[in-house]
């Protein structure tokens, strides 16, 4: 009988920690901070970050979104590649350090 309330107990935690889609503030996101992009390299950077942010969110951590967050509000106007993969370090080391 255990057995079968802890199943229905993580049944229940899966179903609510769901990933919560949001295309629309997806959308949005590329098109605020994508468009008009010249590097590929930060193309990709800032989609893969809209993405994690508004379609790939499962158990996203607070440090991993304000990471995300920091790439969207820095990299937006970068033109220039070696730039780009500094401020994609300063956010790193910012957000994910182990020493924060």
């Amino acid at each position: 009988m255990n057995k079968f309330k802890l199943m229905l107990l993580c049944l229940f935690i899966a179903n609510s920690v769901q990933a919560k889609e949001d295309k629309e503030a997806y959308q949005d996101c590329i098109f605020q901070y994508v468009t008009g992009t010249e590097e590929p390299s930060v193309s990709i950077m800032l989609t893969n970050a809209c993405e994690k942010l508004y379609m790939d969110n499962f158990m996203l951590e607070e440090k991993d979104a304000n990471y995300n967050q920091c790439l969207l509000d820095n990299l937006q106007n970068s033109k220039n590649k070696i730039a780009s993969l500094k401020v994609k370090q300063a956010c790193d080391q910012r957000y994910r350090s182990f020493f924060n």
